[in-house]
């Protein structure tokens, strides 16, 4: 008798277990015929069960469904916000069990691979249709499933700027800058963040050393960093730095471009000016110098203009032509400079808008209203 109990006790089982796994091969079979809602169904009643929430299978199964399901043209309305994260806890769970080099964990990295391409294509799908919120969320998605991604880390920090979460914009650009991938253009973007967030001094000094790092021959970053240095009465320190920097490189156009903007900050035109000629000697390309030159001789013509505007009557008809006459040559001195710098620089707006009031100062019509069409 107790035998046959026995018998029936193990026959039992045997029968709950196979209705189990019944659950996740119906779930499987359900899948590749496409109906995926029965799947979701079968699967999560098997990984609700004592007898198959522990198997590598069963997760691995779990997170294919829930991985079809997103972006299904039928089936996806059974996503939630909540679906991406189930297949990660799934895919998670599967190499848990079953370690990475196991029959299902060894398939892990070819769905997170796929999973990628899902989660971008709806996060640009939010971008194009400036849902920035939910873009922004689908980046974050995407570079859980491939980490370091730089498409990911750049799209998600544009999302993040039109939203103006400029905290979470900043976060994405750290990440890029971990990765080693960054270009200049990530180290400009985050110090404007920071100083568009009313970042502190020294966060904005650390961004600019960290990008000066990477990027030592950037002009905007000198700049930025001068200034700062400026701003917190460290301009001597600045230039000490500066000039350390040009002795080991002293071919360096770039260098020399900000050694002259330090000096007219600290009102070394004449230093300024040779620091400019000096640039333009090792680089006849450089926008920066040929357009600083121009505003010195420029803002010399106004200087001397300002002198004939605060004169009487009396004085200006003595004196007033001669001083005109030296503001013209000022500006006459300005045109080459501007005028080589649109050249560098065809589409530069404030170039020419200068060029376009030194053209009308010199009584050049034709030559202004040619500018003036070019404006924006």
């Amino acid at each position: 008798m107790k035998k046959v109990l026995l018998t029936a006790l193990a026959a039992a089982t045997i029968s709950v277990a196979s209705a189990q796994n019944s659950a996740v091969n119906s779930a499987i079979l359900s899948q590749k015929n496409g109906t995926l809602d029965k799947a979701q169904a079968s699967i999560d009643q098997a990984i609700a069960h004592d007898k198959t929430k522990d198997k590598a299978k069963t997760w691995f199964t779990r997170g294919t469904i829930y991985q079809d399901i997103i972006g299904h043209p039928l089936y996806g309305k059974l996503a939630t916000d909540q679906t991406p994260n189930i297949v990660f806890e799934s895919y998670e769970k599967t190499i848990a069990l079953d370690g990475k080099d196991g029959q299902y964990g060894k398939q892990v990295p070819a769905k997170l691979d796929q999973l990628y391409g899902q989660l971008l294509n709806q996060a640009v799908e939010f971008h194009n249709s400036q849902v920035w919120d939910k873009a922004i969320v689908n980046y974050e998605l995407a570079l859980k499933a491939k980490p370091g991604d730089t498409t990911a880390l750049k799209y998600g920090a544009y999302a993040a700027i039109n939203n103006k979460d400029y905290p979470k914009a900043i976060s994405f650009y750290d990440k890029l800058i971990a990765s080693g991938k960054a270009d200049e253009d990530a180290y400009k973007t985050k110090v404007q963040l920071l100083q568009e967030s009313q970042a502190s001094d020294e966060q904005v000094m650390n961004a600019l050393a960290e990008g000066l790092k990477a990027y030592p021959n950037s002009v905007y970053l000198m700049q930025e960093e001068l200034r700062y240095y400026l701003k917190n009465d460290r301009g001597d320190e600045a230039m000490a730095k500066l000039e350390k920097t040009i002795q080991a490189d002293p071919n360096n156009a770039s260098l020399y471009a900000v050694l002259g903007n330090l000096q007219e900050k600290k009102n070394n035109i004449d230093g300024a000016y040779k620091s400019y000629q000096k640039a333009i000697e090792l680089d006849p390309k450089n926008f920066d110098a040929y357009y600083n030159l121009a505003v010195l001789e420029f803002n010399k013509g106004v200087a001397v203009s300002k002198k004939a505007e605060k004169m009487d009557y009396a004085t200006y008809q003595k004196k007033g032509k001669a001083i005109e006459a030296e503001a013209n040559k000022h500006f006459q001195a300005s045109v080459p400079y501007f005028e080589k710098a649109i050249e560098l620089q065809p589409e530069d707006q404030s170039t020419l808008r200068n060029l376009m009031s030194v053209y009308t100062r010199l009584g050049r019509k034709a030559d202004a209203e040619r500018i003036n069409k070019k404006l924006k």
